[in-house]
């Protein structure tokens, strides 16, 4: 059995994804494993950076804001539209992300296992995926019990400048500094814990829940013990993970440039070469070749996304499987033990011992 650090674990899961997805590759079973990794482990993530400052040329003072008047047959009826959308959204989210929870389930134990069977492990953890989803939903209330209690604080503290949104009043940008001051290190430090919760909850409960079929307190306690004993190395565990993701969207982003700026010039170039022949056969073959394009990208975008999704999955799988013996002994199996998967005709070569075949 290997004990890999949070460093030392991300050349071998670069190594064990090459392995599971491209060798043997094929285009079919190469399309399903990203496409399932996308859904329940993501692709490239998205980071967007948007500020707007004030104008420092026309003057502090911002431009005023007049709550609405709503009468009271109006406010029953976004009442009663908002319930009907509460009783419609929330089952079907809820069902939704239980689709989803299963997936990742069946995932973690293809790639664990490196086998491609999605079907064959969804059919065992129907148990464990709605246990993981009442999880979620208990750390959801969790979060909006937080943001709400929070915002009725802020509310109170700052009620006068609220209230004054809805006079003639000006507000200047230097009135917002003191509430920005208490937001801005508040939202960050929720960001920061609603990551750490998210990475234990998949990287080191969702382990736990599909080999030991544990319970959520079950889990939770195991994973807290092992987060007690090396503290320092599961915190670089969810840094690297997370600088990780961001390095794999960059790089993923310049990927996707590649086929992007070629597509776009050939489709520029035969598009001109269309019209200069007739506008109708611009439309005639443009709309299906653009058709195409984009087909073409989302499967590209669907490889890439899906192999860094499984890269994800691979480290994580490593880094835990050193710290949690039942993971290890499918991880690292004795060569004893190696057992043929099912199916697998004439046996395995020589040397099978070292790195079982994927089935």
């Amino acid at each position: 059995m290997s004990r890999y650090s949070a460093l030392q674990a991300i050349s071998p899961a670069i190594e064990r994804t090459k392995a599971y997805l491209f060798q043997p590759f094929q285009w079919g079973r190469f399309l399903k494993l990203t496409l399932v990794a996308c859904l329940v482990d993501g692709g490239m993530s998205s980071c967007n950076f948007n500020s707007r400052m004030p104008s420092g040329g026309t003057g502090g003072a911002m431009p005023t804001f007049h709550w609405p008047h709503i009468s009271m047959p109006a406010i029953g009826v976004i009442l009663a539209i908002s319930a009907l959308v509460m009783l419609i959204v929330i089952p079907i989210g809820l069902v939704i992300n239980y689709l989803l929870i299963r997936l990742r389930f069946s995932f973690f134990d293809c790639v664990l296992r490196r086998r491609d069977r999605i079907g064959e492990a969804w059919g065992r953890y129907h148990r464990q995926a709605m246990r993981y989803l009442w999880m979620t939903v208990l750390v959801g209330i969790g979060c909006w019990v937080v943001l709400g209690v929070v915002g009725f604080c802020v509310w109170s503290r700052f009620k006068p400048l609220f209230l004054a949104l809805g006079t003639d009043h000006p507000s200047h940008f230097m009135d917002f500094l003191p509430l920005i001051g208490v937001l801005a290190p508040f939202f960050i430090v929720f960001a920061i814990a609603l990551g750490l919760a998210e990475t234990a909850m998949r990287c080191l409960l969702l382990p736990r829940m599909a080999l030991e079929d544990a319970s959520i307190a079950e889990a939770a306690g195991d994973a807290w013990q092992d987060i007690a004993t090396e503290p320092w190395e599961f915190l670089l565990f969810w840094f690297m993970k997370w600088l990780l993701g961001v390095a794999g969207t960059i790089l993923g982003v310049l990927v996707m440039l590649v086929p992007i700026l070629v597509l776009g010039i050939v489709g520029v170039l035969v598009g001109l070469l269309l019209k200069a022949i007739s506008t109708t056969m611009l439309y005639l073959l443009g709309i299906p070749a653009l058709v195409l394009a984009v087909f073409l990208l989302i499967v590209v975008g669907i490889g890439i996304g899906g192999t860094l999704g499984t890269f994800r999955r691979n480290y994580a799988l490593l880094f835990y499987a050193g710290r949690f013996p039942q993971m290890a002994e499918v991880v690292w199996p004795p060569t004893s033990a190696v057992i043929p998967p099912t199916g697998y005709a004439g046996g395995w070569p020589a040397d099978a011992g070292k790195t079982p075949p994927l089935s």
